[in-house]
């Protein structure tokens, strides 16, 4: 119910997270690990609220867009895991090691910066982003030797928990070339990273619609964020699928009407008196 001193107001369905929550794991199975992705004020439902409910439906990751955002969670009481998918500033790279929050480390100027990272407990977390096909964030194949290069002799205070992609177009089921393009080069990258030794990487790289699509790319875990709010990542994966997946809206936007006029047909209304009534 509203506030009395509210016209308009948002209403959170934690049956439907629950939903949700349950649709996507029955859908990954027990063994691959469920992200929770929050990011921006978990997309205007709320940081807070929506990821403690997605904890107790289940999640067993959370994904956020900054360092702030993981601070807040962290500072909140929130004990799962953590990854920031964005990019980290130096000067709170500290800051992640001490409140055990995983970063994204996408470029060599990132990595550079980890040298700084003072050796302690627990180490700092991060994992590799690799660039298949989005061509936003991430290292390409080519450049992993490079990477591993630096890992090895410069970076004794960090840990390499996970490597992770992005798909740049899993939406559409009737066009998976492309999606499968990007699988084969991410696992090129993680050869090439377990022939160096890194064999217990948190494998990632499918979203909401990658989940539903390409069960071939669920690796060790699944990032979903607009399917867990209950909405469909496009019309085309909708279409395939809402058989077979029933989604549930988690967000309500509610309000009072303040008046009905009742007008006669043909009555001018507004600014300008742009529009008219059809009918009474």
């Amino acid at each position: 119910m509203p506030n009395n001193s509210l016209r308009t107001w948002i209403e959170i369905s934690q049956g439907a997270l629950k939903h949700n929550g349950g649709v996507f794991r029955r859908l990954i199975g027990p063994k691959c690990r469920l992200m929770a992705v929050v990011k921006s004020n978990a997309y205007g439902h709320g940081l807070f609220d929506f990821s403690f409910a997605a904890e107790r439906f289940g999640a067993d990751w959370f994904g956020v867009d900054s360092i702030v955002e993981a601070e807040h969670l962290r500072e909140a009481g929130l004990k799962k895991p953590i990854l920031v998918l964005g990019l980290t500033l130096k000067d709170k790279i500290e800051s992640a090691r001490k409140n055990n929050i995983s970063l994204t480390v996408a470029d060599f100027p990132s990595l550079e910066n980890l040298t700084a990272v003072k050796k302690g407990t627990p180490k700092l977390k991060i994992h590799l982003k690799i660039d298949t096909g989005m061509h936003r964030q991430g290292f390409f194949v080519s450049e992993i030797p490079a990477v591993i290069k630096i890992l090895k002799k410069k970076l004794p205070a960090v840990e390499i928990e996970g490597v992770y992609t992005h798909f740049a177009s899993a939406k559409n089921p009737a066009f998976p070339f492309e999606t499968l393009r990007q699988m084969g080069e991410f696992k090129k990258a993680i050869a090439l990273l377990e022939a160096a030794g890194f064999r217990r990487l948190i494998k990632h790289a499918a979203a909401t619609a990658g989940a539903i699509i390409f069960p071939q790319s669920h690796f060790d875990m699944v990032r979903i964020g607009i399917g867990l709010y209950g909405l469909w990542p496009s019309k085309e994966t909708q279409a395939a699928f809402e058989r077979e997946f029933q989604l549930k809206s988690v967000l309500s936007w509610k309000t009072i009407v303040g008046q009905i006029k009742k007008l006669p047909k043909n009555s001018r209304i507004g600014y300008d008196l742009t529009e008219a009534v059809k009918r009474d």
